[in-house]
């Protein structure tokens, strides 16, 4: 796909793109229930950390690259799946993860000082932690961001 060909979808066309997406990733083999404790952050705990008003009923609200989204239940286990497929980077002691919008992976590397990745692999805030996810994950949980922006 080519940018000029990503930039001209328009709400509807991202949310039919992501859907379509979405429906086969939750129907792809996965063993066991991801599991929401793994989060960092509750969507009570998002709602209230950007002074958004509660998450309508049936929604909850998930960080991706430090921004927060709305996500309705199929969203939702689509956020837990590729939680559950992310690689946890170990940060130096110290350092912090900014809630800020999504960065590049070379502002990544350089903001973080961690190692460049080799191709097929990316680095993304989590609901607040920093993982490292493969191409078709990393590029799931993007267009679950895009599809799904609050902000």
């Amino acid at each position: 796909m080519t940018y000029d060909e990503w930039a001209s979808y328009d709400q509807d066309g991202y949310d039919e793109l992501w859907r379509e997406h979405r429906n086969d990733w939750l129907g792809s083999d996965f063993d066991g229930e991801p599991d929401p404790e793994r989060l960092l952050l509750r969507s009570d705990q998002i709602a209230t950390l950007f002074g958004l008003d509660p998450a309508p009923h049936g929604q909850r609200y998930g960080l991706i690259d430090g921004m927060p989204v709305l996500l309705d239940q199929d969203d939702y286990r689509s956020l837990l799946l590729v939680n559950e497929l992310a690689q946890v980077e170990d940060l130096t002691d110290g350092a912090r993860i900014a809630p800020t919008a999504a960065l590049t992976q070379d502002e990544m590397i350089d903001l973080y000082r961690l190692p460049h990745l080799g191709a097929g692999d990316n680095y993304a805030v989590l609901n607040g932690q920093l993982v490292q996810l493969k191409d078709s994950e990393y590029e799931l949980l993007q267009m679950l961001r895009i599809a799904r922006a609050v902000l």
